[in-house]
């Protein structure tokens, strides 16, 4: 029974550790220009639509002299495949109001990152 119970401790020791292998940044980085209209729709109550906050994450379809700012994504509640189910989650407001919190959890811990 010694034996079982070590392998169950070791078994939660690699998982606690696999764990701790993602604990670290998740920096990814968005388009300014489109972020601060984000803010700017959230700051004056405007709608916002799905399309709006999707283009966040097509950098590929911005122009070359775009400035991209980076973003800390483990402050976002989930875990989310990709954009779509992000917005589909939490709408549009709320998947803006999320990359918001990310830039600014970015900017508040820059200088705690490596």
């Amino acid at each position: 029974m010694a034996a079982a119970e070590e392998k169950v401790a070791k078994s939660a020791e690699v998982e606690e550790a696999s764990d701790d292998e993602f604990a670290g940044p998740d920096i990814t980085y968005v388009c300014k220009k489109i972020l601060d209209k984000l803010k700017e729709k959230l700051k004056k109550n405007e709608e916002i639509p799905a399309e709006a906050v999707i283009e966040l994450t097509f950098p590929e379809e911005l122009a070359p002299e775009e400035i991209m700012v980076p973003v800390d994504m483990r402050g976002i509640p989930d875990d989310y495949d990709n954009i779509g189910l992000m917005v589909e989650k939490l709408g549009p407001k709320g998947t803006a109001e999320a990359w918001i919190k990310a830039a600014e959890d970015f900017a508040a811990n820059v200088e705690k990152e490596p």
